[in-house]
């Protein structure tokens, strides 16, 4: 005769459902987990994120592509700030290096919003990048804290990509300037400084933060 099991009581706490498995197993992505992975992403980003802005096709001319190549890879280099604890101290310079950006847009001769989406490709290229390749290993999944910080400083940075588009713009057509076209040779050193400027004073900060965590753990 077949035996039946007994039927686990309502109340019995040894009994737990696969789902219920699952979700004890998976844990959230570490901020610490999160900014070392787009810290060893940075490349492959950049470099992604140039190939979609290429691809627009807009304002590249002769001698603005290496530029433009080196202000999305200092972009790129602002976001593990993102999920740090220095975020308030990088966000003055992340400003100021989206408020460039823009301002190169429109001495690309881009038209107002083409800056502004050039910028919205980073958010495409990070998620499909960090969907592709997880930050942990396991069932870690991306915390919606994190998730939302991401976010934030993008949409930060799309911001002031607007507002350096728009006073350059404003600017130009208040001295009779008209409608920038192709960017001359000062300008485009001039932008090399400022970037060049932003990336060391960057490279200060992370370098004292971590002077800071090595003195903290000893």
């Amino acid at each position: 005769m077949t035996r039946l099991r007994p039927t686990p009581a309502s109340g019995d706490r040894t009994t737990k459902s696969p789902s219920h498995t699952l979700s004890k197993e998976r844990r959230h992505v570490t901020p610490d987990e999160l900014r070392e992975w787009i810290e060893c992403s940075a490349s492959a980003l950049t470099e992604r994120w140039l190939v979609e802005v290429r691809a627009r096709g807009g304002g590249l001319e002769s001698g603005v592509e290496p530029l433009l190549s080196e202000f999305l890879g200092l972009l790129v280099r602002f976001l593990p700030a993102s999920v740090s604890a220095i975020r308030d101290q990088v966000e003055p310079l992340y400003q100021q290096a989206a408020e460039y950006y823009g301002n190169l847009g429109a001495m690309r001769g881009l038209a107002a919003g083409e800056p502004v989406e050039e910028f919205q490709l980073l958010r495409g290229v990070l998620l499909r990048a960090l969907d592709a390749s997880p930050p942990a290993t396991g069932n870690a999944v991306l915390g919606l804290r994190e998730s939302l910080h991401l976010h934030r400083w993008l949409d930060l940075g799309v911001t002031y990509t607007s507002v350096g588009h728009t006073d350059t713009l404003f600017f130009n057509l208040y001295h009779g300037a008209g409608a920038p076209g192709v960017p001359t040779s000062a300008f485009l050193d001039g932008a090399r400084e400022q970037v060049d400027a932003l990336g060391h004073e960057l490279d200060r900060v992370f370098q004292s933060e971590r002077r800071g965590r090595v003195l903290t753990r000893s």
